[in-house]
This record gives C-alpha cells, sequence and structure tokens, in this order.
C-alpha cells in the first residue's frame, strides 16, 4: 500500500508540473497571427496618376509630391495636389494640400487651400474652397461648403457648388453674395 501511496504522489507531483508548464508556457499564436490583417504601406514621392478617356487617350494627370496607398482599401492619399486635363477644351487646373482617390467611386476628393483656375485671355477666373469631390472623367466637380469664386475682379460667395468644367457651367446651391466691380 505504501508502494501505491508513493506512486500516487509522484503521479500527481508531475501531472501538477506538467499543467503548470502548459499554463505557463509561451501561448502559440499561428491562429491569431492568420487572424490579423497585416497592412503593407507604399509611398511614392513626385507621383504622377494618368486618367485616361473611354477611348484610350490620356485625358488627365494628377501630379502629387507624396502618394501613399495600402493593401487593404482602394485609396490612396495624396499631398501638395495638382490636376491637370490634357483635352484641349479644358483649361482648368485644380490645386489643394491634400487629396484623396477613391477608385472604387472613381472619385478625387481634395481637402484644404482648394484652388480651380483658369488662365485663358476670356476666361481668367478661380473658385477657392476647403473640400471638393471630383470626377475627373466626367470634368465635374461639386462641393457643400463655402466657395468663393472670381470672375474677372468680381467676386462670388456661396454655400455649395456643381460645375461641370469642360462646359464651364457653375450652378450654386445657397447664400449667393455678388460683388461686382465697374
Amino acid at each position: 500500500m505504501k508502494n501505491f501511496l508513493l506512486n500516487f504522489i509522484i503521479l500527481s507531483v508531475l501531472a501538477a508540473v506538467s499543467i503548470l508548464l502548459y499554463l505557463f508556457s509561451p501561448n502559440d499564436n499561428t491562429e491569431e497571427e492568420n487572424l490579423v490583417t497585416k497592412e503593407v504601406e507604399f509611398i511614392v514621392k513626385n507621383a504622377e496618376l494618368l486618367g485616361s478617356s473611354k477611348n484610350g487617350d490620356f485625358s488627365y494627370k494628377i501630379f502629387s509630391k507624396k502618394a501613399k496607398a495600402n493593401d487593404l482599401n482602394n485609396q490612396i492619399f495624396l499631398e501638395q495636389v495638382k490636376l491637370t486635363y490634357t483635352d484641349e477644351d479644358v483649361n482648368w487646373i485644380i490645386t489643394s494640400d491634400r487629396g484623396q482617390i477613391i477608385s472604387d467611386m472613381n472619385i478625387l476628393t481634395l481637402s484644404g487651400n482648394v484652388l480651380i483656375k483658369n488662365n485663358t485671355e476670356n476666361n481668367n477666373s478661380k473658385i477657392l474652397t476647403d473640400y471638393l469631390e471630383i470626377n475627373p472623367n466626367t470634368f465635374t466637380v461639386a462641393t457643400n461648403r463655402k466657395v468663393i469664386i472670381e470672375i474677372n475682379n468680381n467676386m462670388i460667395e456661396a454655400n455649395g457648388l456643381s460645375a461641370q468644367l469642360k462646359d464651364n457651367k457653375l450652378k450654386f446651391s445657397s447664400n449667393i453674395n455678388i460683388n461686382i466691380e465697374n
């Protein structure tokens, strides 16, 4: 009986030690690591993104001093953005501090000191706002924020704007103030 009791105590101690070693050993987190998606980020300096029309011709160029994208979403974040159209009928240049390309919707959103400028001789004008959404393929821009438009030293202030740049058509949403100089 003593021998049985001694074997039982030894087996109990060994079982307790093995349980303690199992509980305090480093966990193998391979399953948890597989569940965590790792993000890889891509950064390009002085990036030029070219857009094409349905015919395959280049229709616009987006330049950014720094473009950043990752492999988790379909967005490209831009800094110091400049959009120029290669179409001869569209003489607008758009600049801003920041931008974001949402590729699923083919939308470019700009924020921070957004300037839309037309330097043609008969249409020297500029539009200022702090946020703008652009569909570069359709030449349309829109914002629901405050805009200031300067056309030949005349000033228009409004809240909200939608415009068709190819046709030079502007539509204001509300609160329009106009200052005309002679």
